[in-house]
């Protein structure tokens, strides 16, 4: 029993990490070199093709949240926890003008896994806005003046027995952390350099 608490505690970490890693851009989030296809994400660094992306990228997007879920659950299944299921409630969106993006977050992650018959719920809520300035680096975004203001709330439970916390991701420098994206038309892709995990965006305004 004992062996089978801490696999599942070990889980519960483990999860938390990873749902912390689908946070807002500008907070603790890699890049991808991106597969843009017609240079629409500036990738060749003339200021042309910036221009392009910077303008492709003006706009109100909104974040496939289901498909982050997907990919906590494919991310654990391939490093051998099976998560009986991934889900994700609420919505995100990003903001972005000719200076300013703002990353607009009210969503819960729902993760379920059974370890050896002891079901194990990580629930974890995502809620508040983040703000920065931001530039093009190639076609990475790069910010300053970034302030943070997602407060993120965990409860775990474990056979029944739940334990919660709430905390605000900790500020940055400012400097927040650089994401590779990729805008072509009324799709939109971000990679955060300290992230495993890709959010895909669809226009909305």
């Amino acid at each position: 029993m004992r062996t089978r608490l801490a696999l599942t505690t070990g889980f519960a970490a483990l999860a938390l990490v990873a749902l912390a890693a689908c946070t807002a851009p500008g907070a603790s989030d890699g890049s991808d070199a991106s597969d843009g296809a017609d240079g629409a994400a500036g990738s060749d660094g003339s200021s042309g093709a910036s221009s392009g992306l910077a303008g492709c990228l003006e706009g109100t997007w909104a974040a496939d949240t289901a498909d982050m879920a997907a990919q906590l659950q494919e991310s654990f299944d391939t490093g051998g926890t099976p998560i009986t299921s991934s889900t994700a409630v609420g919505d995100i969106t990003l903001d972005v003008t000719g200076e300013e993006m703002s990353y607009d977050s009210n969503v819960t992650f729902t993760m379920i896994a059974d370890a050896d018959g002891l079901e194990m719920q990580v629930v974890q809520d995502q809620i508040g806005v983040s703000t920065g300035r931001w530039e093009l680096d190639g076609d990475e975004v790069v910010f300053t003046d970034w302030e943070t203001g997602i407060v993120v709330t965990n409860t775990i439970t474990i056979a029944g027995q739940s334990a919660g916390d709430s905390t605000e991701i900790p500020a940055s420098d400012g400097a927040g952390v650089p994401m590779t994206v990729v805008c072509e038309g009324d799709s939109l892709s971000t990679k955060p350099d300290e992230s495993p995990f890709t959010t895909h965006w669809a226009r909305i305004g």
